[in-house]
């Protein structure tokens, strides 16, 4: 099944939406971690230095643990955005995982990796 209903304007205005948030995404990752040259994807997020007195290290600790569970978020995001650039690239973007009816463009404008049409309550269940 293929999106032929999408324009390709459309098709290239989300491909590019998708592209900037990418580029955001892996500067704001860029400013607390480093990429895993082993694991595409992957950040390892660094232990900052504040200095090294008691409150300082309670700063660090703290901004670490801040900075994990952000690394992790971003890199769902990103991740969700290389699946849809994927899509893009080989003619399945904006089909439902579920019932594999088109999503709606409005949808698709708000939420550009969104995956499922939202027809229905069993299209929005995560139960797979």
């Amino acid at each position: 099944m293929t999106n032929s209903n999408f324009t390709q304007e459309f098709l290239n205005n989300r491909k590019a939406a998708l592209l900037t948030r990418k580029t955001t995404l892996e500067e704001q990752l860029s400013s607390f971690a480093k990429q895993d040259p082993h694991q595409k994807g992957n950040y390892n997020t660094e232990f900052p230095e504040f200095g090294d007195q008691e409150e300082d290290n309670a700063s660090e600790v703290a901004t670490f643990e801040s900075n994990l569970s952000l690394e992790e978020t971003l890199e769902q995001s990103l991740e969700m955005i290389n699946r849809a650039l994927a899509k893009i690239e080989d003619g399945t973007y904006g089909l439902c995982i579920k019932c594999g009816h088109p999503i709606n463009e409005e949808r698709l404008k708000i939420m550009p990796t969104a995956t499922r049409c939202a027809k229905n309550q069993e299209c929005l269940s995560n139960n797979e």
